[in-house]
């Protein structure tokens, strides 16, 4: 009897060895499965709430196909090498006056490519009007991008504080940390991309370099502000998603910024009104709003029009 338990034994050992090299060989996102179910677990045994299932690590994708664009634009193709992060595609028409103007980064909005129907055709009348035009691709949000959006535009301070949701306020200040450090991320990433872009102009003796963001890469541009070079002169927003931020919201950030801003909204958009106000609250003088006969989501056949509005700016400064 003693002989058949030791060889039971020794059979359940031999199968642990065998299996546990390969749960090991899962990879990571195996063992952050695990470990959510274990901590959920533990949680509950103590009678504590389970924690909320984390926010998984932002991943920035190549925008579009970048070799294919490369291959097929040759003679526009640079790539920008930002510090710490992967190199990127940016397109360039230089200008073909005698003089030019300055440079102008384009950056698309979320899902675009740097060949953008609207962005192609900004980037050639700015071209013929003797501006550099450098176009940039912003990638479609991951999922856990989003959900960190979502989650920290929920769990936005109301003002009706309640006692009882103390409780839960270390759960909720973990989760929100971690949503604010993939945002963080994101926007390291893109102002990498800016900087080089910028850098890039400015290496090649362009005195005026302008920003401009299209959608939802307005919104990019505007965190990008305050940290931006001195080589950055003006900034330009067309048709500005900024993902429900208050106009508050927007002008706190912009504090101080003495760069000029034109903010190059779509005619029918009515939430400039109160970007206008908060700016002027703010005392910021440096920015400007003006309307455009374009829809909320511009395309290549509405690029005459902004190019028109822009150069018109650009000229006044």
């Amino acid at each position: 009897m003693a002989i058949q338990q030791h060889y039971s034994a020794l059979l359940v050992l031999l199968a642990l060895l065998v299996t546990t090299p390969v749960t090991a060989q899962d990879g990571e996102l195996a063992d952050n499965g695990n470990q959510n179910q274990e901590d959920g677990a533990a949680a509950a045994e103590e009678g504590e709430t389970p924690p909320a299932e984390p926010l998984q690590r932002i991943f920035i994708r190549s925008s579009g196909d970048a070799g294919a664009l490369a291959q097929q634009y040759p003679h526009l193709a640079v790539w920008l090498e930002p510090e710490d992060e992967p190199r990127v595609l940016a397109l360039v028409e230089r200008e073909v006056t005698a003089r030019p103007s300055g440079g102008v980064v384009i950056l698309a909005g979320e899902g675009q490519s740097a060949n953008d129907s609207l962005l192609k055709g900004l980037r050639s009348r700015l071209s013929e009007a003797g501006w550099a035009a450098m176009t940039l691709g912003l990638e479609q949000p991951s999922p856990s991008l989003e959900m960190a959006r979502e989650r920290l535009a929920d769990n936005a301070p109301s003002g009706d504080g309640d006692g009882d949701a103390e409780a839960d306020s270390v759960m909720i200040d973990v989760n929100d940390e971690a949503a604010r450090d993939l945002l963080e991320a994101h926007r390291k990433t893109i102002g990498a991309r800016l900087t080089a872009a910028v850098a890039w102009f400015t290496g090649k003796q362009y005195q005026r370099v302008i920003l401009v963001g299209v959608g939802r890469g307005a919104d990019e541009v505007r965190a990008f502000l305050p940290e931006a070079p001195a080589g950055v002169s003006q900034a330009v927003w067309v048709a500005a998603d900024f993902g429900g931020q208050s106009p508050a919201t927007i002008s706190d950030a912009l504090s101080g910024e003495t760069t000029p801003i034109l903010d190059l909204y779509p005619s029918r958009n009515g939430d400039v009104a109160g970007r206008q106000a908060a700016f002027r609250r703010a005392g910021i003088a440096s920015y400007q709003a003006m309307s455009a006969p374009v829809p909320m989501r511009p395309a290549g056949r509405d690029a005459g029009v902004i190019a028109n509005r822009l150069l018109g700016w650009l000229g006044k400064e």
